[in-house]
């Protein structure tokens, strides 16, 4: 119940005031409420599974707070209904730079990586992948091999110069076309038949003495160059 107060009169002794025992009945009353209030049970709990708690401790009678501090890039504001915390931590802006474009993003901003031609994205939890779906490399103008093409015994067509970096550069294997404007299928046919294919010309004869003419005027087979007759004969010396 409220406490009650005692009625005292206006004057004193007026009759108009509490008679002695109603007075006392009502002090009574009044120490009996405030019995009743046991303050000793007031106090403060923080609520919740998480965070951090605000209340610190009961002393006497005054419930005692902790006091929020703001931290680094960390401001608090403070009104008659709350506080609110406002973070400046953090990346406020990033820009993106590419070969033809830039982007200044900010925290409120979105960038889209998409793929071009042969290339596709994807993003799978936190990882960003870029891969090429594309083996064509006929969209490159300028192709560069890192190390040594290995056509793994496949042919190589429609080739317009093929040139080696240096004297020492050589090909290996079956080829066909110019080489410096010559057809070397023809070389090589000329190779295979070299007993028939050189034609020197005539010889002029000049000798000293009847040995020597019939040395020179006398035929003698001596066998092809790839068989050979075991003869071992000096013509003199051309002259």
């Amino acid at each position: 119940m409220a406490i009650q107060l005692i009625n005292v009169g206006n004057i004193a002794n007026d009759g108009t005031g509490d008679d002695l025992r109603e007075a006392f009945i009502k002090v009574n009353q009044n120490f009996e409420e405030l019995d009743l209030r046991d303050d000793e049970q007031t106090t403060a709990s923080n609520i919740g599974e998480v965070g951090e708690g605000v209340f610190a401790q009961r002393l006497n009678y005054d419930l005692q707070f902790k006091k929020l501090v703001p931290g680094a890039n960390i401001t608090l504001n403070s009104t008659d209904t709350g506080v609110t915390i406002n973070s400046q931590a953090g990346i406020t802006q990033l820009v993106f730079s590419s070969d033809s474009g830039s982007l200044n993003l900010t925290s409120a901003g979105l960038l889209n990586i998409n793929g071009g031609e042969g290339i596709s994205t994807a993003i799978i939890n936190d990882t960003l992948t870029i891969s090429n779906t594309s083996s064509e490399i006929v969209t490159d103008t300028t192709p560069e091999l890192g190390g040594n093409l290995d056509a793994l015994g496949n042919d190589i067509t429609n080739v317009n110069n093929l040139s080696a970096s240096n004297i020492s550069g050589f090909f290996n294997g079956n080829m066909q076309g110019l080489v410096w404007g010559i057809d070397i299928r023809n070389l090589n046919d000329a190779v295979g038949n070299i007993s028939d294919s050189f034609d020197f010309g005539q010889i002029t004869l000049t000798v000293g003495n009847i040995l020597e003419y019939l040395v020179a005027t006398t035929e003698v087979d001596q066998g092809t160059i790839v068989s050979p007759e075991p003869i071992v004969i000096d013509n003199g010396s051309f002259v």
